[in-house]
C-alpha cells in the first residue's frame, strides 16, 4: 500500500499538478478545465485528486489530507459533488448534458465545490457540446467542469475557448517503472516491461498487471513468430485463431459449438463480429511489438533496447533465424498492414490468415 498522498499519488505530470495545486492553494480555480492527454496518462485521477483537494477540509502542501470526513468519503465513492460523466455506449449524449447543466443549479450538500468530471469528452458530438456551453462559459460560482480529451483534433473551438488546457503527457520510463516497483511489488524486469510496452502511459500499465488475458495474447505472439522464424505455415495459421479469438488456446469444436448454443440469438451477428474485431487488433499490436524488438535484435545485436525486455533470450533466438533484417522489416510492415485493413472492415480471419502465409515467406 503506497504510504503518497494528494497530488503525489500521480505518476509523473509535474506541469499539470503544478498548476492544479495553484489553483487548490489560491482557493481561485478556473470553472472549466481541459485535460488532453493520450488514455492512460493520468486524466480521470487527477482530476478526481484535484476535486478531493478542493473539497477538502484541510489541504496539504500536496493536495488533499486524505484524513478529513470529505476525504473519506470520497476515497470511497460516496460524495455527491463530485460527478463523473462517462459516454453511454459510443457517445456522451445530449440527455447526459442536460442531466449535468440542469444537476449544476443545485449548491453543494457537503463541500465548497460541485465537480463535474467529463470522461472521454471526445464522444461529444455537436448537440451534447452546445449543450454545455453556457454552463462552462458562465457557471454558477461553486461549479467546477473537467472535460478530458484524449484527441485534440475532437476539441471543438467552442469548447477549447471556455477552458483553460492542461496538458498530460506519457511519463518517462524508469520513472513509472519504479513507481510500479514499489506500489505493486513488481519485479524490477516485470516493471521494466510494463513501463515499455505502455510507452509510458501509468494507467495502461497497471491494467496490465496480471492481465492473464493481455499475457495470453503475448505467448500467442511469441509463438506466431516462432512458427515464422521456421518457415512452419501451418503452424502460424493453427495460430492465427488464437491471435482472433483474444489470445487463449483454441476450444474443441463441440465446446465451440456449445457455447454459441448458449449465448441468446440477439446477441450474436454484429456484435460478435465486433469482437473478433477488436481482439485481432489488439493481438496485432502485441505481435508488431515483437517483430518491432527482433528487428532492433537483428540490426543492433543483442543488448538493444527492446519493450520485451523479459523475452529477450528468446527474442534474441528468433532473431538469430533470420540472415538479414529486410524479412522482419516486410514483417513489420505487413502487420500494420493488416491492421489497417481489419479497421477497414476486411474480414479477420481472412486478413489474419494472409498475414501468416506473408510472414513465412
Amino acid at each position: 500500500m503506497s504510504s503518497l498522498h494528494g497530488f503525489d499519488r500521480i505518476i509523473g505530470q509535474d506541469a499539470a499538478r503544478q498548476v492544479l495545486l495553484k489553483a487548490v492553494h489560491a482557493a481561485e480555480p478556473a470553472h472549466a478545465y481541459l485535460f488532453l492527454g493520450l488514455a492512460g496518462t493520468g486524466k480521470t485521477k487527477t482530476a478526481l485528486e484535484f476535486a478531493k483537494a478542493l473539497d477538502c477540509e484541510n489541504p496539504t502542501e500536496t493536495g488533499a489530507c486524505e484524513e478529513c470526513a470529505i476525504c473519506k468519503a470520497i476515497e470511497h465513492g460516496n460524495f455527491p459533488d463530485i460527478r463523473l460523466w462517462s459516454p453511454k455506449g459510443r457517445d456522451t449524449t445530449i440527455e447526459n448534458m442536460r442531466e449535468m447543466r440542469d444537476l449544476a443549479s443545485f449548491k453543494p450538500m457537503r463541500g465548497k465545490w460541485v465537480v463535474n468530471v467529463v470522461e472521454r469528452a471526445d464522444t461529444l458530438n455537436e448537440d451534447s457540446a452546445n449543450c454545455i456551453l453556457k454552463l462552462l462559459e458562465e457557471p454558477p460560482s461553486y461549479v467546477i467542469n473537467i472535460l478530458l480529451y484524449r484527441n485534440a483534433a475532437n476539441i471543438l473551438p467552442t469548447i477549447r475557448s471556455r477552458c483553460q488546457l492542461v496538458r498530460f503527457e506519457q511519463v518517462n520510463n524508469d520513472l513509472l517503472a519504479a513507481r510500479l516497483v514499489e506500489e505493486h511489488d513488481l519485479s524490477q524486469e516485470e516493471a521494466e516491461f510494463l513501463a515499455s510496452y505502455s510507452q509510458g502511459r501509468p494507467g495502461m500499465a497497471i491494467g496490465l498487471i496480471d492481465n492473464n488475458e493481455f499475457q495470453q495474447k503475448r505467448n500467442s505472439a511469441a509463438l506466431v513468430a516462432a512458427a515464422c522464424a521456421t518457415n512452419n505455415p501451418w503452424a502460424a495459421l493453427g495460430l492465427a485463431d488464437a491471435l482472433r479469438s483474444g489470445g487463449g488456446p483454441k476450444p474443441s469444436d463441440a465446446e465451440s459449438e456449445g457455447d454459441e448454443d448458449e449465448e441468446p440469438a440477439q446477441t450474436r451477428g454484429a456484435g460478435r463480429r465486433k469482437g473478433v474485431r477488436d481482439a485481432s487488433l489488439e493481438a496485432l499490436d502485441t505481435l508488431v511489438v515483437w517483430y518491432r524488438d527482433l528487428l532492433a535484435i537483428k540490426m543492433q545485436g543483442g543488448d538493444a533496447p527492446i519493450v520485451n525486455c523479459d523475452k529477450r533470450a528468446e527474442i534474441a533466438a528468433q532473431s538469430a533465424s533470420y540472415s538479414d533484417a529486410s524479412p522482419l522489416l516486410a514483417g513489420v510492415e505487413a502487420i500494420l498492414h493488416t491492421k489497417r485493413c481489419i479497421q477497414g472492415n476486411a474480414n479477420p480471419q481472412i486478413a489474419t490468415e494472409a498475414l501468416m502465409m506473408q510472414l513465412c515467406s
